[in-house]
């Protein structure tokens, strides 16, 4: 069976009441993809980076998905209108 796993940019300092955060740069999620990889047994199919909207929820460990920060990228989806997203690592495998 083919499982994949995401791995977003962690909050490293929350911004004041309710304000932008700081987030890991995306190099330490590459490293966080790469620890988890090394410390399971599982085939790795693929690796790729995805761009995911500013909410997460069930994802790895870990505090994603504050409404903004350093780390989003805007997107444009219809007509102007633009929502807040972020860099992720998916892997694919195979237990």
């Amino acid at each position: 069976m083919i499982k994949y796993k995401d791995f977003a940019p962690r909050i490293t300092e929350r911004g004041p009441f309710g304000g932008a955060s700081k987030y890991e740069v995306f190099s330490e999620v590459v490293d966080a993809a790469n620890q988890w990889i090394e410390s399971t047994t599982i085939q790795v199919i693929n690796v790729e980076t995805v761009v995911l909207p500013d909410r997460i929820e069930g994802t790895s460990d870990g505090v994603y998905g504050v409404t903004t920060s350093n780390a989003f990228y805007p997107v444009m989806i219809s007509q102007g209108l633009a929502i807040k997203c972020f860099q992720c690592v998916r892997v694919w495998y195979r237990e």
